[in-house]
């Protein structure tokens, strides 16, 4: 869970924790509330990482039943560490990446989004 504290904003940069973002490539802020359709993708790439550990280990025979055990296990995980709010910022990147949009924290509670929409404002503010 996120504090108010996690958080701060200097005059080259915005902190959260041990992560530094330049202020001047940051162009945008946003809390995202993530949805059940937000997840699916992630559910399945986790689900298919896991499995194919397990068909990598064992190759032969064996794993082929063992591998839908570990999709399931690994899209359950994935649905366990899923998050509602997301703090985002619209990123600058240097190479030819350009503008993305980058998740600085996560959180599953109202209170963080409340912090993460008090946070995103301050960064407006700063940023305009």
């Amino acid at each position: 869970m996120a504090s108010a504290q996690d958080f701060s904003i200097s005059r080259q940069y915005f902190i959260y924790k041990a992560d530094e973002y330049t202020l001047s490539r940051i162009k945008n802020a946003r809390v995202k509330v993530n949805t059940l359709k937000d997840h699916p993708l992630r559910v399945f790439i986790i689900g298919m990482i896991v499995s194919s550990v397990i068909g990598l280990m064992e190759p032969a025979g064996i794993a082929w039943v063992f591998m839908p055990f570990g999709f399931i296990t690994g899209a359950l995980s994935a649905l366990a560490t899923a998050r509602k709010y997301e703090l985002q910022i619209e990123f600058e990147h240097t190479d030819e990446t350009g503008l993305q949009w980058i998740s600085v924290v996560k959180g599953h509670k109202q209170t963080d989004m409340a912090i993460f929409s008090e946070q995103a404002d301050q960064l407006k503010q700063q940023i305009a």
